[in-house]
């Protein structure tokens, strides 16, 4: 379309997915927000919540992937390679978990800091005047800080896989890392200054780190859109490095290592302890997440909801907590004035799961 650089389509995507991630989280406050402190310590609250905000979030992965291949299809044209072929609009960014654990996870977040402090477990949310505030905050503001970091990095993820499957459908072979400093608090980091000095296949994920905003762009001989971007950003970027020339980057090294559920990540070269590695085990070795990983994790989700449907049900039946094992832990659910909307929640995860299978069939 005429008037569209490769600056303004990246602006327009990076405000697109800002504004799906900030309705998420803003959604995502509101129900967590909802339960009491009782209610963070009861399985049966926190996996209903959480089932609740994986179905959220799935359909924002759509959403952002979608958007991934909009922003895909203006870029290839604008170098002249015409769009070819269809993207999933469903591919979960995670492997060797699902959704819905990945949702789970501010409450783990919450409990692992509570436990610190034992003697401190209040009935009800304290106030600014209480003493446990301050405390009871900080839990509650890191549980929270992980949510956001987490579906930042699910969506990004997405959107560029998402691209890069665009491109690889449309013979385009190679991709450069684009630099976005303008979208950073503190502007682009070294590793990405480094790393946006070399072309990637399509056949690969972007390695990218926490809070990460470069964006992609199709490279080959006959075109290279993102290489004038990067030069017209890296004089003022320099200085990150350490200096005001390319010279300065030379003490700058990178390594990329394999994240157990996110694949390649981009690391300092001298990090030694690098982010949950490839696990020991042959069976949960990272792959690159697809539509068949997509629905193994689908089918996981449905038989977790038709044994946690059981354990509600015991629950409501009872009066009393229930405990059981499950895909390898404890859990514990106990009776809550939530219990009717937590039982909701887990039965629209069943149902979605059975459906979404029952198309993928």
């Amino acid at each position: 379309m005429a008037g569209k650089t490769l600056k303004t389509l990246s602006t327009s995507l990076e405000q697109a997915r800002t504004s799906l991630v900030d309705a998420y989280v803003k959604q995502a406050h509101t129900i967590w927000d909802s339960l009491t402190p009782a209610d963070w310590w009861n399985d049966g609250m926190t996996y209903a919540v959480a089932a609740r905000m994986a179905l959220l979030e799935m359909a924002m992965i759509q959403q952002v992937r979608q958007l991934g291949v909009a922003y895909a299809d203006e870029t290839l044209k604008l170098v002249g390679v015409t769009p070819k072929g269809s993207v999933r609009k469903l591919v979960f960014p995670r492997d060797n978990t699902d959704p819905w654990l990945v949702a789970q996870r501010p409450a783990d977040t919450y409990r692992e800091l509570a436990v610190k402090n034992p003697t401190l477990r209040p009935t009800d949310w304290p106030s600014k005047a209480d003493e446990a505030f301050e405390e009871v905050n900080k839990w509650l503001s890191q549980a929270f800080d992980r949510l956001q970091t987490t579906v930042e990095e699910d969506v990004f993820r997405a959107q560029t896989s998402a691209t890069l499957d665009k491109y690889r459908r449309s013979k385009v072979l190679q991709y450069r890392r684009v630099l976005h400093p303008e979208l950073s608090k503190s502007g682009s980091c070294g590793l990405c200054i480094v790393a946006a000095d070399r072309w990637y296949s399509t056949s690969h994920l972007l390695p990218l780190h926490a809070h990460c905003h470069c964006g992609v762009a199709p490279a080959g001989s006959d075109y290279d859109p993102g290489f004038q971007l990067n030069q017209d950003d890296l004089q003022k970027l320099y200085s990150e490095a350490g200096g005001t020339t390319s010279s300065a980057l030379k003490s700058v090294r990178v390594q990329t290592i394999t994240h157990g559920e996110l694949g390649p990540v981009l690391l300092p070269g001298e990090a030694k302890d690098t982010p949950n590695p490839v696990p020991s085990k042959d069976s949960d070795e990272w792959h690159t997440p697809d539509r068949q990983t997509t629905l193994e994790q689908c089918r996981r989700m449905e038989n977790r909801a038709i044994e946690f449907n059981k354990r509600y049900k015991e629950v409501q039946k009872t009066g009393k907590p229930v405990q059981f094992r499950y895909e390898g832990r404890t859990f514990t659910f106990k009776p809550s004035s939530h219990l009717k909307q937590a039982m909701a929640w887990q039965s629209t995860m069943l149902n979605q799961m059975r459906a979404m299978l029952g198309k993928a069939a």
